[in-house]
């Protein structure tokens, strides 16, 4: 951290740590500093570099990429929010990859995810594992917010319910996916319970779709992208 003259202790996450445990924390955990110029962009995928931003100074946008290549925004940074979380601590388990472009000049702090923990305690030790569960509690919650941004971000009913299913597929490691009932499902898709049977039955009808009792398969994907 030598060079950087930022006072950390502005930031909530480290609120109400003496300036010097700050900046030792951050030299344990191998955090480093890095500026960006207005409309930089950078990818951030899941299965890469498992690292946890802070946004220091400036703003920026998170931009999701769903399965289908369709970008939408995320959520807007400011200063002292985080972001990289979710991918750095579910790793395989997100859909999405993520770009994170500056709107402003800006400059981050990045913690490596794996050293954050271990600064957070030794391994075994109670609050290291506390902090991981929290760490994996959070993220959980995070990840499925932005699986309901995407799904409803899609312009069509049937791009809504298609992106719902494979997002259940993987969270339930099962092509027929278990799905609520009718009215719950309409409410989860924001639609019309009228509408979402209809495109349940066009869907059956072409030949994309099987449904049963309480489950629903996806058929033939590649046709239903296209």
């Amino acid at each position: 951290m030598e060079g950087q003259e930022i006072d950390f202790q502005e930031l909530p996450i480290f609120s109400g740590v003496k300036p010097e445990e700050i900046n030792s924390f951050i030299e344990d955990a191998g955090g480093w500093v890095q500026q960006f110029s207005k409309g930089m962009r950078l990818p951030y995928t899941h299965g890469g570099d498992s690292r946890v931003g802070v946004m220091l100074h400036g703003m920026g946008y998170v931009l999701l990429t769903d399965p289908f290549g369709d970008e939408v925004l995320g959520y807007e940074l400011r200063d002292g929010e985080l972001f990289g979380n979710v991918w750095s601590v579910l790793g395989k388990d997100v859909c999405s990859s993520m770009s994170l472009e500056m709107r402003t000049n800006a400059e981050v702090l990045w913690l490596p995810y794996p050293s954050l923990l271990r600064a957070l305690g030794e391994p075994g030790a109670a609050n290291g594992v506390v902090a991981q569960n929290l760490f994996k509690v959070l993220s959980r919650m995070m990840f499925v917010m932005m699986q309901k941004i995407e799904v409803l971000s899609q312009h069509t009913l049937r791009g809504r319910l298609r992106l719902y299913l494979i997002h259940q597929e993987k969270a339930q490691g099962n092509h027929r996916v278990i799905v609520p009932g009718r009215v719950q499902l309409a409410k989860i898709l924001e639609c019309n319970r009228s509408a979402l049977t209809r495109e349940i039955g066009r869907m059956e009808d072409e030949r994309l779709l099987a449904c049963g009792a309480g489950w629903m398969e996806l058929k033939n994907k590649k046709k239903i992208e296209e």
